[in-house]
């Protein structure tokens, strides 16, 4: 076999060998990032419906819908308040694969948008936030 054969040969080897590696941290980097985006959207979605005057039956369930990349991460959460009204919250990550991504939280109760904001929880700075002005008695 020849140096260029050898060579050739090689480098498919390697490349057969090195690709599902690849995809696989990249799969693992996905899963981390998700993960992240899908606890803290549960954690920090509970703070602002407390903070709001509302309070869950439950933790909210928490899934990442089929369809995102690695640059684009949803989530949606799904829970009820102790007093039995459906709580929905849509999350989303905008260049989740960069250093900066861009984010937008969603909560409804009981079909209501109560909020709207760029960031959840006590790290939220309240200049980038809209709360809708609904009270929980008046959903």
């Amino acid at each position: 076999m020849s140096n260029r054969s050898s060579f050739a040969l090689l480098a498919t080897l390697l490349l057969i060998g090195i690709g599902p590696l690849v995809t696989g941290c990249r799969d693992l980097e996905r899963q981390v990032s998700e993960g992240a985006l899908r606890n803290a959207t549960a954690n920090g979605a509970a703070a602002e419906l407390a903070g709001l005057g509302y309070r869950l039956e439950d933790q909210l369930d928490c899934r990442i819908p089929p369809g995102g990349t690695l640059a684009v991460v949803r989530v949606r959460c799904v829970g009820q308040t102790d007093d039995g009204r459906p709580v929905r919250v849509d999350a989303v990550a905008y260049d989740a694969d960069t250093s900066h991504p861009r984010q937008e939280f969603v909560i409804d109760v009981a079909g209501q948008e109560v909020m709207r904001k760029h960031c959840l929880g006590a790290s939220c700075r309240s200049a980038a936030s809209r709360k809708i002005s609904a009270k929980p008695s008046q959903i």
